[in-house]
Parts: C-alpha cells; sequence; structure tokens
C-alpha cells in the first residue's frame, strides 16, 4: 500500500475534529440539527485552514444515511465514498482549471438528476475565484433557484474576486488562520501517534514557518521525519528549513547598538556566505525588533513566539533600546525590504542599508544633545546684558546721532547714506520724525522713502523707542547733487564709449546719443 502523508492521515472526519474553526463547524452542526440548511455556502480564507474539508465533512452530515445529521457515522456506504472521493453526489471541481462557461453549462445540465443515495447532490467547487465572468453569470440563475435536491459548497482564498452577486446568494463563512499555539498543539498529539520525539522549540520553527496554515505544518513535519527520523532537533529543523537562527539577530543587534560598521560588514559577509536569501533574512529581523518592541512595551512574553531558552536574551536586549529606537530599526528594515526586491545588486543594497541602521542616531542621543542646546542657551541668556532703558528722544538727540547713522550706511549703502545727509531734519512731532528735501533731490527723497525701514530699524536700536520717518518734498534750493552726479556719469559714459569699438558701432548705425 502507498504511503498516505500526515495532512490525509489525520484530515478531520467530523465537526468535532476541526480544530481552529469552531465558529464554523458549531454554526454549521446547529443549522443541520435545526433543518436550517442553505442550499449554497461559501467558505473563504488563507491555504490549508480546513474550507475544502469543512466542505466534505457537510456533505457527509448531509447525506449520511442516518442523517441529514451533525454527526455523520463515517461508517456507511455514502460517508465511506464521500472520504475516498468517489462519490455519485458529491461533485468536487477545481475552479482554477474548470473555468469556463461550458463547465457550468454542464453542471447546470446535470443538477436536474436527482441523488443517486443520498438527499442531496452536492457541488463542492474549490477556487470559486477562478471562474470566468461568464461562468458567474451562468450561475447566477441556478444559485437564485436552485432544485430542492442541490446543495452548492464553493471555497476560495480571495473572496475579493468572487461577484457580489454571487456571494448574495451564499452563506458566508470566514475561516481563520491558525494560531501558533494550535499548530504547535495539534502537531505534538500527532507526533505522540506517530511515536515521534520532537523537541518542543522544533514545533515552534515549524508552526511559524507554516505561517497560519495547519496542512503546511503536516507537510514540513512529514518533511522533517524523512530527514531526521523519530527524533527531532531544533537544529536539524534549522537546517531542512533554512531557519535563521536568533543568535545572528543578536549579534546583528549588539553591533548595530555599538555602531560597530567593521564587524557588522563581517557580518553582512557571512549572511552572504551562508546562503541565506536576504528576503527571508529581512523579514526574521523585522520580526525580531518587532518581538524586542513587545517585550518592551508589554514587559511580558504572553505576545512573543520565541524558544524558552532566548527569553534572557531578549529581555537584556530590549533595556538597551527606547521604543522610538525599535520603531526606526524596523521602519528601515522595512525601506531594505523594498531596495532589495527590486535591485540589481540586493547584496549591496543590505549592507548600505545596515550600516545606516549603525548610524542611524538613537533616542538617547538625540536627548543628550537637546539638553546640551538648552543648556548652552540658558547660559547665553544669563550672560546677555540688561537691555538698555529707553533714551529720552529729542530733536537735538537725533541730530547728535545722525551723522554716526549715515556713516554706518556708507559702508553699505552709499545712496541711502547720500540721502540723510542731503535731507533737512526740521521738527520732532511726537514719535515722528519729520525730513524736507528739495524738489530738485526727488532721487534721494526717493530712495529715503524705500528704504526708511531700515533706518527706522536703527534709529530703534539707538534709542530703544519707535521713530517714524516723515519724508515731505518742498520748493527750495536743492543740494545740485543730482545734477553733478549726471554731469560726471555723462562723461564716464563719454570715455567707456571710446573705449568699446562694438558701443560705438551700434550709436552709429541707430543714431544714437549720450543724454
Amino acid at each position: 500500500m502507498s504511503y498516505i502523508v500526515l495532512a490525509r492521515r489525520y484530515r478531520p472526519q467530523k465537526f468535532t475534529d476541526i480544530i481552529g474553526q469552531e465558529h464554523v463547524s458549531k454554526t454549521l452542526a446547529n443549522a443541520i440539527e435545526n433543518n436550517r440548511i442553505a442550499h449554497s455556502f461559501i467558505f473563504s480564507g488563507p491555504r490549508g485552514v480546513g474550507k475544502t474539508t469543512t466542505a466534505r465533512i457537510l456533505a457527509k452530515a448531509l447525506n449520511c444515511e442516518n442523517g441529514p445529521t451533525a454527526n455523520p457515522c463515517n461508517k456507511c456506504s455514502s460517508c465511506e465514498s464521500i472520504t475516498k472521493g468517489n462519490s455519485l453526489d458529491v461533485l468536487e471541481i477545481d475552479g482554477a482549471s474548470n473555468r469556463g462557461i461550458d463547465e457550468i453549462r454542464n453542471l447546470r445540465e446535470n443538477i436536474r438528476f436527482t441523488p443517486t443515495l443520498g438527499k442531496y447532490r452536492i457541488y463542492i467547487i474549490d477556487e470559486v475565484h477562478m471562474l470566468t465572468k461568464e461562468a458567474f453569470n451562468a450561475l447566477l440563475k441556478t444559485l437564485e433557484e436552485p432544485p430542492g435536491h442541490a446543495v452548492f459548497i464553493f471555497a476560495t482564498t480571495e473572496i475579493h474576486r468572487v461577484p457580489a452577486t454571487i456571494l448574495s446568494r451564499c452563506q458566508r463563512f470566514d475561516f481563520k488562520r491558525m494560531s501558533i499555539k494550535t499548530i504547535i498543539s495539534h502537531l505534538e498529539s500527532i507526533a505522540k501517534s506517530e511515536k515521534i520525539d520532537i523537541e518542543k522549540d522544533a514545533l515552534l520553527q515549524i508552526a511559524k514557518k507554516a505561517d497560519g496554515s495547519m496542512r503546511d505544518s503536516q507537510s514540513i513535519l512529514d518533511q522533517i521525519i524523512s530527514y531526521a527520523g523519530n527524533k527531532i532537533t531544533a537544529a536539524e529543523v534549522a537546517d531542512v528549513l533554512g531557519i535563521i537562527s536568533d543568535d545572528l539577530y543578536f549579534e546583528f543587534t549588539e553591533k548595530i547598538r555599538d555602531g560597530d560598521l567593521k564587524n557588522l560588514l563581517l557580518l553582512c559577509n557571512r549572511v552572504f556566505a551562508e546562503g541565506y536569501d536576504l528576503a527571508e533574512f529581512l523579514n526574521g529581523f523585522e520580526e525580531h525588533f518587532r518581538n524586542l518592541l513587545v517585550l518592551k512595551t508589554l514587559q511580558n512574553f504572553d505576545q512573543i513566539n520565541v524558544a524558552e531558552h532566548y527569553h534572557d536574551q531578549f529581555r537584556s536586549a530590549s533595556k538597551l533600546f527606547e521604543v522610538t529606537d525599535l520603531l526606526a530599526y524596523i521602519k528601515q528594515v522595512g525601506d531594505m525590504q523594498n531596495a532589495i526586491k527590486w535591485a540589481t545588486q540586493p547584496n549591496l543594497k543590505f549592507e548600505l542599508g545596515i550600516l545606516k541602521m549603525a548610524k542611524m542616531p538613537t533616542t538617547l542621543e538625540i536627548e543628550t544633545l537637546l539638553q546640551k542646546i538648552d543648556l548652552l542657551k540658558k547660559k547665553t541668556d544669563t550672560e546677555q546684558p540688561p537691555p538698555a532703558s529707553p533714551q529720552e528722544i529729542s530733536l537735538s538727540s537725533l541730530k547728535n546721532v545722525w551723522p554716526q547713522l549715515t556713516s554706518q550706511f556708507r559702508e553699505t549703502k552709499v545712496n541711502l547714506a547720500t540721502a540723510l545727509e542731503i535731507g533737512e531734519i526740521k521738527s520732532l512731532q511726537g514719535t515722528n520724525l519729520v525730513i524736507e528735501y528739495a524738489n530738485s533731490d526727488v532721487f534721494y527723497c526717493t530712495w529715503l522713502n524705500k528704504n526708511k525701514r531700515l533706518v527706522e530699524e536703527e534709529l530703534y536700536k539707538q534709542f530703544s523707542s519707535a521713530i517714524h520717518l516723515v519724508i515731505n518734498k518742498v520748493d527750495k534750493p536743492g543740494s545740485g547733487i543730482n545734477k553733478n552726479n549726471e554731469r560726471l556719469n555723462k562723461k564716464e559714459m563719454t570715455r567707456e564709449l571710446e573705449k568699446d569699438p562694438v558701443l560705438n558701432k551700434l550709436i552709429d548705425e541707430f543714431g544714437l546719443e549720450i543724454t
């Protein structure tokens, strides 16, 4: 007789055998007991969590010779034929390979025939989301008004791809991912039945690798038994599955904390040399920092799935980091995962990402720097001289500081300094300082208007009080500076033109003149 794998040998045969999906099995059992049997069901959820198995148990419960019953006998001809997969009244259809409208038309033709042995003709369509749009449309009328003897059970891992028109005609049951504890407990019972001696840490590694799928965990256990025999250690499981040891992650964590770039590069080279898949490594590294974060926050291991002999190391490591540091590291690992996914040189991206983590400033360093800045600021504030008391403002005091103000602007704004020299301080009316210009000095009058804010700011520094400039133009003799400047500028331009033949040529051709 050929070998039957564990996943098939230990497949549940009754509702009470279903593990981790009690919300589904209890509802279906009660519906049968109360004679509230729907004509169509849809089971959704991840792979390997019992969707097809539950569909077969439901089929047996409906067609058992003692039924419909919530506890099929598994001994009658109907139950046995369903278990073996050769029942004439239960048709299992693979939606991936029978996805067209022709297959659904054939199903609609056959559905008219009454059951051979049982009370119902049951159609189990696995991966129903793979059906074409036309095939789904062909199903609609049948689902709306099926024959009394027909029951449809759909199973899918991608419920979002099933049309809403189909979902609305079915009772929907959502299957959950298996918890690690549930998988470990079931694998322990299988190992006991098979007389396999397996370490707890080995079971934990298998359960984590199964990623919520009970079927996957049983397939992995089958593979490990083939490798290690009847005595299985955690090290053997790690060898077969390529699992990265937590010790390596702790080494990386320590070097990142110390900013030890040299040894981090050596550790990266070790990862490359031992052939670890970088995506798998980063997945584990992300979980490692997540475990430290959860432990730091909750101060217990209730939500952490790690081997007991690593508990002390996790406690010690969690004390070395602040929560914000761990969050930053988790984000950086996520960035590295995205970077290596499309990189032509993933090893380089990996190294650079690890080194960046080592150079990231820690929360403690940032807090220390902020404290130093705060102390420096306080020291500067205490060393500053007290603000000068406001001076008494008078016309004479303003005239006294005016030459100093003019000299100050002479270095940076020559025209403004000249404007201050030409303007005549006439009067002080409250906080308004009146300055007069002759009409002929309009250029400098305008210049002071544009820059009076600068002058007012300098006056405030001198007197610690706001002084506003009021600039007036009056009919009086001007300074003559504008005309002198015009004559000087004309002479300078003439001299420059004599030096530049190109400009001279332009003036000749276009008949220009200097004004």
